[in-house]
């Protein structure tokens, strides 16, 4: 598994290569990731070293930072970001190189003539397409890199036909959710809403928090997640809670980045997970939580619309429209019963097509068919 960013860099794609790379490890496919050597403030370190994450090999590559003052200041972003150093022995006994995350392209790149199938897993196409559909170059470099691409969603593979990615390159296989890590909990804290998820504009925090406004029971609600982006989004939304807080009789707390382990408990204690994103490939979220049978509120765009059908296992609201969410919010804290009859839906969903067992045997086939 070859990605630029893993722990302590921890997100959602993080997370799927984590548990992707174990279920393997445990199904007889040996498997190692490949990463920068990168602290936790995306500082590169010039040295090499090997060590064991959660029971996985993580060889970390030593690497120079590669993006020229003069880019940045023009805006240019050839999606190149770092140069690898002393990297390319590393993958001579593997059988397969899979890449993850198309937001750098680095390890594609320098890895070119390094003759191996190549899988490249897209992780990020609803935030990084308009720069692939814009920019010639970066698209020419994707349509090369690889023999198979991996689409999340059927939103994600048009995506990448639309960038020229020939269809018999192209599979479609959704994350995953370990089922035994994220099970339902014992009791849930009544009319406490959930947000998991980066705090940036696409995720749509803002929305949430305007729906609020038009909610006539008192929430709580949770936000969890780092801050990514624009400090200007962060500071509107740090006005919006303050607001909340004062002037209404809801309470909003921030409890900044947890651990997926940590997760699991404010999914199973929340009433309702709300999703609110702007644009989205697929949602991991929304499988946590309903993993959790707790239901989710989400809006209808991107790869969201392939996991939720609205009223069985969950609510889909039109994006970026703060009236409609908060109606779905209040559907929902009013009927406990529906509340467990979507949730109950919702999780046995999550086991009949993103298990982790279901969603490894599809890679490893894959694999398989690459070797043969």
């Amino acid at each position: 598994m070859v990605t630029p960013f893993y722990h302590p860099i921890i997100g959602g794609s993080e997370a799927q290569i984590e548990n992707l790379s174990l279920k393997l490890n445990e199904i007889g496919i040996s498997t190692d990731i490949m990463t920068f050597n990168l602290d936790g403030k995306m500082k590169p370190a010039h040295f090499q070293k090997i060590e064991k994450i959660n029971g996985l090999n993580v060889v970390r590559v030593p690497t120079i930072a590669f993006l020229p003052w003069k880019l940045r200041h023009n805006k240019i972003n050839f999606m190149i970001n770092f140069v690898p150093r002393n990297h390319t022995y590393i993958v001579e006994e593997y059988d397969i190189l899979h890449f993850h995350n198309e937001t750098d392209l680095s390890f594609p790149v320098f890895l070119y003539k390094v003759c191996k199938p190549k899988v490249f897993h897209l992780r990020c196409l609803n935030v990084t397409y308009s720069i692939f559909k814009r920019n010639v170059v970066c698209r020419r470099i994707l349509k090369k890199i690889a023999d198979v691409y991996i689409a999340q969603s059927r939103y994600v593979l048009h995506l990448l036909l639309d960038l020229d990615i020939p269809k018999s390159r192209l599979k479609i296989i959704p994350n995953a959710i370990n089922v035994s890590t994220f099970r339902p909990g014992k009791e849930k804290v009544e009319n406490r809403l959930l947000f998991v998820g980066r705090i940036e504009k696409y995720k749509g925090l803002h929305v949430l928090l305007e729906s609020l406004k038009h909610i006539r029971v008192p929430v709580e609600l949770l936000i969890i997640g780092p801050l990514v982006g624009k400090s200007d989004y962060h500071k509107k939304v740090a006005k919006l809670i303050t607001e909340i807080n004062e002037k209404t009789s809801h309470k909003v707390r921030y409890l900044g980045p947890k651990k997926s382990d940590e997760l699991v408990k404010y999914y199973q204690s929340a009433s309702v997970v709300i999703v609110p994103s702007l644009s989205e490939s697929f949602g991991n979220v929304i499988l946590e939580s309903l993993a959790c049978e707790t239901p989710v509120v989400a809006s209808s765009i991107g790869g969201i619309p392939e996991i939720i059908s609205s009223y069985k296992n969950g609510i889909l609201v039109p994006p970026n429209n703060s009236v409609k969410l908060a109606n779905a919010i209040q559907l929902l804290l009013e009927d406990e019963k529906f509340r467990q009859k979507l949730g109950k839906q919702g999780r046995k969903v999550v086991i009949e097509k993103y298990s982790l067992e279901i969603v490894a045997r599809k890679i490893l086939r894959v694999y398989e068919e690459l070797l043969n």
